[in-house]
């Protein structure tokens, strides 16, 4: 086992699968190194890499029981109070990109939100297309009863249990939270009408994602690696898309690429990641958490280099592609 797995809570001699498929394009895809999670079990979350395709995700088998209990241990309503900015940029830039679809009235069109929370783009989305129906997708909870107590059609069944067709899914920010994505797209494609759409904002590898995932393969460097990595996968977020992974996935479900865009997008200003992720989880001093943020704000911001979003359009078709 590497440095950076018994740094983490690994023991030389464990059994442990060095080696997994990729989640997308089934290629063998290596250990990198292993995360703490907060949220529950597993207690380490185990990091493969593939060469193939560039997806960084999360190997450990996820039940539905884990991801569960993890997303209990969140204070929803401070969640979306904390990120009611960024969400309200990010359902602004989703409504201007999709308002060319429906420029003119039909009898059914028809949206699909996957992962809806509170209903905030069906809210904006509603008051700028009143004539479209609109439904919601969300795990059973507290987001999806405030959903409904909006007034608004939330569906809590699997996917593939939704007998509807719509014209047009949406998936802000939730590619990257499901156990099987090749899945869910297919599912995706199946509640698409004919020459429907598929809308997606999923975190992507930047550059400086790459530069970490370097730096883990060096002796000495794991942990150090692991406090950018573990901000960029988790429990919550099971896996980190390449462009690459992200237009093979969708292709294999049956999807054209319309267009892949790479956006910067931060759910918390920049203050707060070096708080919580260097002040209180690696105890940083605050002189350094502010030189640390200023830093960040130079490279990551106004270099351009953080472009942490990939904003994308499919259209279904009828043949799928394998890449396996």
């Amino acid at each position: 086992m590497g440095e950076s797995g018994k740094l983490l809570g690994r023991f030389p001699g464990e059994d442990f699968p060095h080696k997994r498929a990729c989640k997308v394009c089934g290629s063998e895809a290596s250990y990198l190194l292993s995360i703490h999670n907060e949220h529950g079990e597993p207690h380490l979350l185990d990091l493969f890499l593939c060469p193939h395709c560039g997806l960084l995700f999360v190997g450990n088998p996820i039940t539905p029981d884990q991801l569960a209990y993890a997303y209990g241990t969140l204070d929803w309503k401070k969640y979306y109070q904390e990120i009611a900015t960024a969400t309200g940029g990010k359902v602004a830039c989703a409504v201007n990109d999709l308002y060319p679809l429906f420029s003119n009235p039909g009898d059914h069109d028809s949206v699909l939100d996957i992962g809806c929370g509170y209903g905030h783009f069906l809210e904006v989305f509603k008051d700028s297309r009143p004539f479209v129906r609109v439904a919601g997708h969300e795990l059973q909870g507290e987001p999806a009863s405030a959903c409904e107590a909006k007034g608004f059609e939330v569906f809590t069944c699997n996917l593939e249990e939704i007998s509807d067709k719509f014209d047009l899914i949406v998936l802000l920010d939730v590619a990257e939270h499901v156990p099987d994505p090749n899945r869910t797209f297919a599912a995706c494609h199946s509640l698409l009408k004919m020459g429907g759409h598929i809308y997606i904002h999923t975190p992507r590898r930047c550059f400086w994602d790459s530069f970490f995932l370097l730096l883990a393969k060096i002796p000495g460097m794991g942990e150090f690696s692991a406090a950018w990595l573990r901000t960029r996968v988790s429990i919550f977020h099971l896996q980190l898309w390449t462009d690459k992974a992200l237009e093979m996935s969708l292709k294999m479900a049956g999807f054209q690429l319309l267009y892949l865009k790479p956006e910067l997008e931060l759910s918390w200003p920049l203050e707060r990641y070096a708080r919580i992720y260097l002040g209180e989880k690696l105890h940083f001093p605050p002189l350094l958490v502010r030189i640390a943020t200023r830093i960040a704000d130079l490279l990551f911001v106004r270099l351009g280099t953080l472009r942490n979003k990939a904003v994308c359009l499919g259209q279904r078709k009828d043949s799928r592609e394998s890449f396996v």
